[in-house]
C-alpha cells in the first residue's frame, strides 16, 4: 500500500525537520563550531529521523502488514520486518569511523 494523505503529509513534515537540522550540522561543521554544539544538532537529526521511521513504521504494520495477514502472507511481511531490524544493528560495523583520520584544531578534539 502506497503512503498516502494525512500520514504522507505528516511523513514529509518530519522529513523537513530532519533536513533543516541536518543542513544546520552541515553548516556547524562548516563554520567548524564547537564540537558538543554540533554533537547536539545531530541529536536533534537522529531524533527527527527516529520519529520519522516511528510513524513509518506504524503506518506499515496498520496497514501492509494487516493486509499480508489477512491474505496469508504473514511469513513473507514477518521477513521483511526482521531483516530490517537486522539492518538496524549491523550498520555500524559496515562503515567504522577511523577517528585518527580526523584532524582538529580545537584543543579538545585533539588525542
Amino acid at each position: 500500500m502506497a503512503i498516502t494523505g494525512e500520514v504522507k503529509n505528516r511523513l514529509k513534515m518530519r522529513l523537513a525537520r530532519a533536513l533543516g537540522h541536518l543542513n544546520a550540522v552541515y553548516k556547524m561543521v562548516d563554520d567548524e563550531k564547537y564540537c558538543i554544539d554540533v554533537l547536539t544538532q545531530l541529536k536533534a537529526v537522529q531524533a527527527a529521523l527516529d520519529k520519522t521511521a516511528q510513524l513509518m513504521l506504524k503506518q506499515h504494520l496498520n496497514t501492509c502488514v494487516v493486509e499480508a495477514v489477512k491474505a496469508d502472507d504473514s511469513a513473507r511481511v514477518m521477513n521483511e520486518l526482521w531483516q530490517l531490524l537486522r539492518k538496524g544493528s549491523d550498520a555500524s560495523s559496515n562503515d567504522p569511523l577511523d577517528i585518527s583520520a580526523v584532524n582538529s584544531d580545537h584543543a579538545c578534539c585533539r588525542e
